[in-house]
């Protein structure tokens, strides 16, 4: 009784596994740029909600800063903005990043202050998120 494989029953297993990663490897890849985009985007649609949140609960001005290699969260102190949160940006996952507004600031009630109507376009492979701001302080995401 023979142990192990033959040498054709080796090369008819590495040929199916072959043929099998040839195509499943282009569904992957779609799916990771899916993956990186939406993350992209709860870090996104968390530091406006962050935000919002530390706006209402300190009865303060506190912004976002919305930018390629860092979202930042700053609160308005009497003298001037201070540093209150930071998270690493989009680019760090390969996503890329339109912005129409960087900067959106959250009033004591939570609504927006001044130009706050603001999109937020994070696009990797053929995989695009979509987050709008309203005046209101609302975040949608498409």
């Amino acid at each position: 009784m023979p142990r192990g494989f033959s040498l054709t029953e080796l090369a008819v297993s590495l040929t199916v596994a072959a043929l099998l990663l040839a195509v499943g490897l282009p569904r992957l890849a779609d799916v990771l740029d899916w993956v990186a985009a939406d993350s992209a985007a709860r870090d996104v649609t968390t530091a406006l909600a962050v935000a919002r949140a530390a706006a209402v609960m300190r009865g303060t001005r506190t912004r976002v800063t919305i930018a390629g290699d860092t979202l930042r969260i700053d609160r308005w102190e009497g003298a001037g903005w201070r540093a209150y949160q930071r998270w690493p940006g989009p680019i760090t996952q390969g996503v890329t990043l339109e912005v129409s507004n960087p900067e959106v600031v959250f009033g004591p009630t939570g609504m927006g202050w001044g130009a706050s109507n603001t999109r937020v376009v994070l696009r990797r492979g053929s995989h695009t998120e979509t987050i709008t701001t309203s005046r209101l302080g609302r975040v949608k995401r498409w």
